[in-house]
């Protein structure tokens, strides 16, 4: 079953769209893109058809998009994603119990949610790129603009972005994370670039996985599977 939601926020803008299930469950799993993402990407929707076989409901939505009303990636800030987050969460609290999972810059906005309903169980990170300053280093100006590049995609960012980039790094927002660490999960691509950071989240006491050979989408063959295993056998210990 499928049903398309369309949910206010709080400034006039409208967050998109649609919640999947094949029988009405008390089980939910909300999915976060990444940078330049969508929930239409691979590996979301695998996901989607994974979990609701699974008996989770999921939600998947867009951060930002070219639709009327709804969030322009160039006049956005991960401080509006975490804000839009909350409240999706918000619209999804009625639910027994609701698990996160968010892939490569989806986590600063969902670790910047600044209350977390009491049915979040928990979260889950899929090749997390904990260090944002990284980011930064990648963007460029042009004609007045903010620019970066994603595999081979030029897209203009706010400069708001721009600055959270340049000053939020991984252990400043973890360590005020109001979410308890021990209720989260990092899964990392072994070629996805961003596995270095295992050890700092060690020592944060997150518990972690490795997928060998995969990328940072974790696009190849039987990949998904070993991402979708994991993610099942941390949220449902």
């Amino acid at each position: 079953m499928e049903k398309y939601i369309t949910i206010p926020t709080s400034d006039w803008f409208e967050i998109k769209w649609v919640l999947n299930w094949e029988e009405k469950y008390e089980k939910l799993i909300i999915i976060v893109h990444g940078l330049t993402g969508s929930m239409t990407e691979a590996h979301y929707y695998a996901a989607k058809e994974y979990f609701v076989w699974k008996w989770f409901e999921v939600f998947r939505f867009n951060l930002y998009t070219d639709w009327k009303n709804t969030r322009k990636l160039n006049s956005c800030s991960v401080t509006n994603h975490s804000q839009d987050i909350s409240t999706v969460l918000d619209f999804f609290k009625d639910y027994k119990e609701t698990h996160i999972m968010s892939h490569s810059l989806g986590w600063p906005s969902v670790s910047g949610v600044l209350e977390y309903p009491k049915n979040i169980e928990k979260i889950v990170f899929w090749d997390p790129a904990f260090d944002m300053t990284q980011r930064a280093t990648k963007c460029y100006f042009k004609n007045e603009s903010i620019y970066t590049t994603i595999s081979g995609k030029e897209i203009e960012i706010s400069q708001e972005m721009y600055r959270e980039f340049t000053e939020g790094t991984f252990l400043d927002i973890l360590q005020k994370q109001r979410f308890p660490t021990n209720r989260m999960f990092a899964i990392y691509a072994d070629n996805g670039g961003h596995i270095i950071h295992k050890e700092d989240t060690d020592i944060l006491w997150i518990e972690s996985y490795i997928i060998e050979w995969a990328n940072h989408w974790f696009t190849q063959e039987w990949k998904y599977k070993e991402l979708f295993d994991q993610t099942l056998h941390y949220i449902e210990k």
